[in-house]
């Protein structure tokens, strides 16, 4: 609570210095465009019953903002639709639907809004390339989750019961789930750092390019429904500013 109160403190201290020194700031200059990135997504169980089963794949789209208060600060901004994949096992045996299973493998796939708000900071153009780092948060907010389980029968299932479909698919249930949104906690909250490169073309329009890592601090899951995990990314993006 002490770390999410301070990143909340850090939010407001953000908004704040771009809005102050915007008042002072003679050139102002507000440039708009468009990115695209892919990214690669782990989970981190924070709790003892379940472990990570490799990396996920996946994508975020949408269009970004600068304003430059000062020359070479500025305050960014973006509007993403984001997808981030992940796996976990359980350790232990899980019930579902009155039968425990053993060996339980969950596959996730999330789409969040996203809408970072972060500081950059920017050199000034060295030929036709400048250079930039930016810190923040990325206020994350939940559209839609979809997930996959599958699960071993227990021997004693599968002894008694031969002529079983699952036990002729090696004793694998196999389930989908379209609608997993009311497992999934509607907020995600991460801390974002990144830096990248951009190249200039004609009048005020540039080339983008991009490296970002994204810290998730809040779990995944509703807390009654599941333990602890978040997940995590670092994404490498590309795009035009007009």
């Amino acid at each position: 609570m002490k770390f999410l109160t301070m990143l909340k403190s850090l939010f407001i201290c953000l908004c704040f210095l771009a809005a102050t020194s915007s008042l002072k700031a003679q050139d102002q200059e507000f440039r708009f465009g468009m990115k695209l990135s892919g990214n690669l997504s782990w989970m981190t169980p924070k709790s003892k019953n379940i472990e990570r089963t490799g990396n996920g794949v996946g994508y975020s789209y949408g269009i970004m903002g600068d304003y430059y208060f000062q020359e070479n600060y500025a305050l960014s901004t973006e509007i993403l639709i984001t997808q981030i994949t992940g796996g976990m096992k359980y350790i232990d045996s899980l019930t579902y639907l009155g039968t425990s299973y053993s060996n339980v493998d969950y596959d996730f796939t999330y789409q969040y809004l996203q809408i970072p708000v972060s500081l950059k900071f920017k050199t000034k153009e060295i030929g036709y390339i400048t250079y930039w780092t930016q810190f923040g948060l990325a206020p994350s907010f939940l559209m839609g989750a979809r997930a996959d389980m599958s699960g071993d029968l227990p021997a004693e299932i599968a002894a008694d019961n031969p002529n079983d479909i699952r036990v002729n698919e090696k004793s694998n249930d196999k389930y989908h789930f379209d609608n997993f949104d009311d497992k999934v906690f509607f907020m995600r909250l991460p801390l974002i750092i990144g830096g990248g490169i951009e190249y200039s073309l004609a009048g005020n329009a540039s080339l983008y390019a991009g490296f970002r890592v994204d810290n998730s601090f809040t779990n995944i899951f509703n807390a009654d429904d599941f333990t602890g995990a978040r997940n995590n990314f670092v994404s490498i993006s590309t795009g035009v500013f007009f």
